[in-house]
């Protein structure tokens, strides 16, 4: 019999809280072997070697952006942010989880692709009476390829009175590259609809959604959805709407923590207050459960495009660098 030494106990609270220093580590990891890399390699170029080094330039500028981009995932997702969501489960009567695994049940873009889901600073709560989530989703591109960063999405979940097809308005939130949009609309563009919200109001609608979509965007609801689309991209399916970003709807000021707040309890309280759900709900009998179909040829040439863009100006850099074009 052994004596004096009390076998430690884990938690489900410790290990959710474990995943998440995980979770928080990830980004500085990856930012400072991204600067450490992108400072030795342009040290070589700039002390040791008398002329520019195609290799060594080739590596400096990816490690230099992966360096920025895990530095943003730092500042866009960080304690502070998730401390906020913390607070709100008082005055909301909600619950509150520091660490989730999985998906959670919602079919948003972020949430169907990709691998090794994993939710963190969430709060679940009840706002004018319709249910919600908001918090941060982490994932991967694969279980192949693993970034230590992995991909971070801010999120809000909104449970809908009524079913409605899959629709996306898409503000270009989910293709931005530290701040820059990368790639246009995946979605095929015969399934763009037009609701009267301009050029800027891209509405995607699922085949057979059309006269649902129509009766659910009203002037007011486009109104209100222009100025969610200021912050986020917005994903509607069956009974649940989602508000999507690549950055935490808590990060930032303390004023533009407000703003989301109160943006959040504005949606809430116009879609549980709208006259749309009764002929909302006469076309959602009709539907049927069709999701967007995905523009896969242009998706493919926009990458190869891109891609072949890349290697032309990365070749004259450094051909013009090394003296072989004067």
């Amino acid at each position: 019999m052994t004596v004096g030494r009390r076998a430690s106990v884990h938690t489900p609270a410790d290990d959710a809280a474990a995943r998440y220093a995980t979770l928080m580590r990830g980004p500085r990891i990856a930012a400072l072997i991204g600067a450490g890399t992108a400072l030795a390699t342009l040290a070589g170029n700039l002390l040791v070697l008398e002329q520019m080094s195609g290799l060594l330039f080739a590596v400096t500028v990816p490690a230099a952006l992966v360096c920025a981009a895990s530095i943003r995932n730092i500042v866009n997702f960080s304690p502070r942010a998730v401390a906020r969501l913390q607070q709100l489960t008082a005055s909301l009567g909600g619950r509150f989880w520091l660490w989730k695994t999985g998906t959670g049940g919602h079919s948003g873009t972020p949430f169907a692709y990709g691998a090794e889901h994993e939710r963190f600073g969430v709060v679940a709560g009840t706002l004018h009476g319709i249910p919600f989530e908001m918090g941060h989703l982490s994932s991967q591109v694969s279980t192949q390829y693993r970034a230590p960063g992995g991909r971070r999405h801010g999120y809000v979940v909104i449970r809908l009175p009524e079913r409605l097809p899959h629709m996306i308005v898409s503000f270009g939130h989910l293709s931005r590259v530290l701040g820059v949009r990368v790639a246009p609309d995946q979605w095929h563009r015969s399934q763009r609809v037009d609701v009267g919200g301009g050029r800027d109001f891209r509405l995607f609608v699922a085949d057979g959604g059309e006269a649902a979509a129509r009766a659910f965007f009203t002037a007011e609801i486009v109104a209100l959805f222009q100025r969610v689309g200021r912050s986020f991209d917005i994903e509607i399916k069956n009974r649940s709407l989602s508000l999507l970003a690549g950055r935490s709807p808590a990060a930032g000021s303390e004023r533009r923590w407000a703003e989301q707040w109160g943006l959040l309890e504005e949606v809430t309280g116009s879609l549980a207050g709208s006259e749309v759900w009764k002929a909302v709900g006469r076309q959602s009998r009709r539907l049927r459960d069709e999701p967007l179909r995905a523009d896969i040829a242009r998706a493919v040439a926009v990458v190869f495009g891109v891609a072949a863009i890349a290697v032309v100006v990365l070749s004259l850099v450094v051909l013009t660098a090394s003296g072989v074009i004067g």
